[in-house]
């Protein structure tokens, strides 16, 4: 039972460490619904059933940043204008949203390693 006290501390100290690149990872809310867009045609639209499987996941990352920076619903269409920029630059989309799902990747690999590196320790006595 020791360990979780000790482990809550340890988190404690890996959250503090990483609120410095928490703060590297704030992107445009409208970026992230226009990449939710994005990603959710572009897993349409791939054959590679693990290409596929990514895509729907950053469709899902990113209508959970949106959603959360916002309050405001996904479905929301007052950004009409918005979406339309996505259809009409696949490309461009493509270039930025791939760039945000790699700092979101690095940033997991990152907190993956300091969760396993606390679950190694040994518990205190």
């Amino acid at each position: 039972m020791r360990l979780v006290p000790g482990f809550a501390i340890a988190a404690l100290a890996a959250s503090l460490a990483m609120s410095a690149q928490a703060q590297e990872a704030k992107i445009d809310p409208m970026l992230a619904k226009q990449c939710s867009v994005w990603a959710s045609y572009m897993s349409s639209n791939v054959d590679d059933e693990n290409a596929q499987q990514a895509l729907l996941f950053a469709t899902n990352y990113f209508t959970g940043y949106y959603e959360g920076a916002t309050g405001r619903a996904i479905g929301d269409t007052t950004d009409r204008d918005a979406l339309l920029e996505v259809a009409n630059d696949i490309n461009g989309f493509t270039q930025r949203c791939a760039e945000e799902m790699q700092a979101f990747g690095t940033r997991m690999g990152e907190w993956g390693r300091i969760v396993s590196a606390l679950g190694e320790e040994e518990p205190a006595e």
